[in-house]
């Protein structure tokens, strides 16, 4: 996956400004996040966060925080 593959697909940004990028880690295909997202102890989302239609729970892309 190069950086710029998903340059121009959707993004979700969190209360805490964790960007998250709205696709499967898995297939790539577009997903439901979950209405709210947990985190670890070190600022990192921790498990599932999202519905894929092909692979059921599974995280989204974590991009990073702005």
């Amino acid at each position: 996956m190069s950086d710029f593959e998903f340059q121009e697909s959707r993004r979700l940004k969190t209360e805490d400004g964790a960007l998250f990028i709205i696709r499967c880690s898995k297939c790539f295909r577009f997903v439901k996040p979950d209405e709210q997202i947990t985190f670890d102890g070190n600022d990192q989302p921790f498990g599932p966060n999202a519905d894929c239609a092909k692979c059921g729970r599974t995280e989204m892309i974590f991009e990073g925080y702005y």
